[in-house]
């Protein structure tokens, strides 16, 4: 039995996210194996369970609905007498007083978008999560950040999450956007030339559910084109979703403030505070490497700053890259979240 509480997006469309309609890229790859391996334990009812809870993490369009969602069809449908739970965490609070209590009797549950659970559901989940650990049902978790950056939570709730295995997507290169692309094409039996395919895997950099949408829209450029389309009418097409995608300083800020949870107004003024200090370093970087914007202008923009401080904050953060592992992970992942 596969039950779930009212949530955005149709059930038919839901039905649809199946592990064989997945496509594997090197950017979904360690996730798509860890949610196909909790699938088979399930499934088998293998216990104890090796992987739980499972916790899945990445940006919005990297695939975490998809693979969640492949996991409870995958699983009851190998073992149809197998409930099953999805919840949506920002769903909780118009639910009745106690959302959680059902999730106690099901085989497994998942529990989505973890960034929006308000912290009144804090001690409850913590309570599920024990109880269900103890009788050995599967929990699975997604949300836009790792456990560690959920900082609105409590202490004994983030390491319980971060228990089992965290796994993360992350967002989707030209080279993976492009596969999606011509996955998909095929799929609707839907003519694309590779140009055009080359060109919107370029400029549209908003995820899967940009792709999906631009497909749609392709579908229908055909219907009414006399004539195969070229990259010349197709990119005339998506030129407004392809400029609001290019990385700008503000678009910068707002990613770097949100990351490290720093108010971007901080980021723009003289101050020298330590908080700030190595942000608004991370800004100047990706504006840099990101915009055809000058040391000059940059600085400018960051409280009146002289090239000379642009250019010593784009320093330490290229040393930091090779020699920081973990401030080196996070300017790669913000770059590529942007680029």
């Amino acid at each position: 039995m596969m039950s779930d509480f009212p949530r955005s997006g149709d059930r038919g469309r839901l039905n649809l996210l199946t592990f064989s309609r997945f496509v594997a890229l090197p950017e979904n790859r360690p996730a798509l194996l860890a949610v196909q391996a909790v699938a088979e334990t399930i499934a088998s009812r293998r216990s104890p369970a090796l992987i739980n809870p499972l916790f899945v993490h990445g940006s919005s369009g990297t695939g975490k609905t998809h693979l969640v969602w492949a996991l409870v069809q995958e699983a009851t449908r190998r073992s149809p007498d197998l409930s099953a739970l999805v919840l949506s965490a920002g769903d909780l609070i118009r639910l009745e007083e106690a959302p959680l209590e059902p999730a106690r009797d099901c085989d497994l549950v998942v529990l989505e978008d973890l960034q929006h659970l308000s912290p009144a559901f804090a001690e409850a989940l913590v309570q599920l999560i024990d109880a269900m650990l103890v009788r050995q049902q599967q929990l699975v978790f997604t949300a836009n950040v790792g456990p560690s950056r959920l900082i609105e939570l409590p202490g004994r709730l983030i390491s319980r999450l971060a228990g089992g295995l965290v796994v993360g997507l992350q967002r989707l290169s030209p080279a993976g956007r492009r596969a999606l692309l011509l996955d998909q094409a095929q799929r609707r039996q839907l003519a694309v030339a590779h140009d055009v395919l080359d060109w919107l895997s370029e400029h549209l950099t908003g995820g899967g559910r940009q792709l999906e949408g631009a497909l749609n829209q392709l579908e229908t450029l055909v219907r009414l084109q006399p004539r195969p389309l070229d990259v010349a009418t197709v990119a005339e097409h998506f030129r407004e979703q392809a400029d609001a995608g290019k990385p700008t300083i503000e678009r910068i800020i707002r990613r770097v403030g949100n990351y490290f949870h720093v108010d971007p107004r901080r980021l723009q003024s003289k101050r020298r505070h330590q908080s700030i200090v190595l942000p608004r370093q991370v800004c100047m970087y990706l504006a840099r490497t990101l915009t055809g914007l000058s040391l000059e202008a940059i600085g400018s923009y960051f409280g009146g700053r002289d090239h000379s401080t642009v250019l010593h904050a784009c320093r330490k953060v290229e040393q930091a890259l090779d020699t920081d592992a973990v401030l080196g992970g996070t300017v790669r992942q913000l770059h590529a979240d942007l680029a």
